[in-house]
């Protein structure tokens, strides 16, 4: 079925992610207007890829939609398990716009809007708002926690799949991370305490992309499964067969 193939992470994916590692670097030693304005393009083409993403998600879903109404007995199950993707999928997308938008909407005052990307904050260097909403009201630990939830609501959804599963769980990690005195520090202390703005929302950002990227990958795997089991004819060969098997 056409649509059905793998979707491996594509260059562009690989290169916004190692732009954002030697940012992160670069931010341990100063908060400049040079990396702040790096992290703005780094953010605005994880919104492009996000966009398109979400564009082969639903042709993805097109797909299965006629497919349901061609042969509704073979393709059920798996329909109601792509449902399930995307309706945690975008339950979970939402909850992480919502952290984005409550930080902006602390640091910003009344200058912020919902849905406000990076590139139009005026407070990008703020370093105060990321260590209260996240670290102190507690919300980076929830936050955590969702990841860890939607990856394991993911796998066993798609669990037949060991090239998925492991990619999900690398995705979707939480990994403790070290301070400037290489002391183990928590993910979200790694993440969220003492950093600007702009790395804080970047990472956010990038979570939504992984959301989107994964949930076609799910997806796409689950339009395979439903003509898994058919026998396929790729080659015909020509035989005589006699009508009787005595020859007088």
């Amino acid at each position: 079925m056409s649509g059905a193939t793998n979707c491996p992470e594509t260059p562009r994916q690989k290169m916004i992610g190692m732009m954002y590692l030697v940012l992160t670097a670069m931010l341990a030693l100063n908060v400049s207007a040079a990396i702040m304005n790096g992290y703005a393009q780094v953010e605005e083409s994880l919104h492009s890829t996000i966009e398109a993403t979400l564009e082969s998600n639903n042709d993805s879903y097109a797909t299965f939609e006629q497919a349901l109404a061609k042969n509704p007995e073979k393709t059920q199950e798996w329909y109601d398990k792509a449902m399930e993707v995307k309706r945690i999928s975008e339950e979970f997308n939402t909850y992480v716009q919502n952290f984005k938008d409550e930080m902006i909407a602390i640091s910003e005052g009344k200058n912020a809007q919902p849905g406000m990307k990076l590139k139009d904050l005026d407070k990008q260097d703020d370093t105060n708002v990321p260590q209260q909403y996240a670290i102190e009201e507690g919300h980076a630990a929830i936050l955590k926690q969702k990841i860890h939830e939607y990856r394991d609501a993911m796998i066993s959804i798609t669990g037949d799949s060991r090239a998925l599963d492991e990619e999900l769980r690398k995705t979707f990690q939480t990994p403790s991370g070290v301070n400037a005195s290489e002391d183990s520090i928590s993910w979200e202390e790694s993440v969220f305490h003492e950093m600007p703005m702009c790395a804080c929302i970047t990472v956010l950002t990038k979570l939504q992309n992984d959301i989107r990227h994964s949930e076609g990958r799910a997806v796409r795997y689950l339009l395979t499964q439903t003509d898994a089991g058919d026998l396929r004819v790729n080659k015909f060969n020509a035989y005589v067969i006699p009508s009787s098997r005595t020859v007088v």
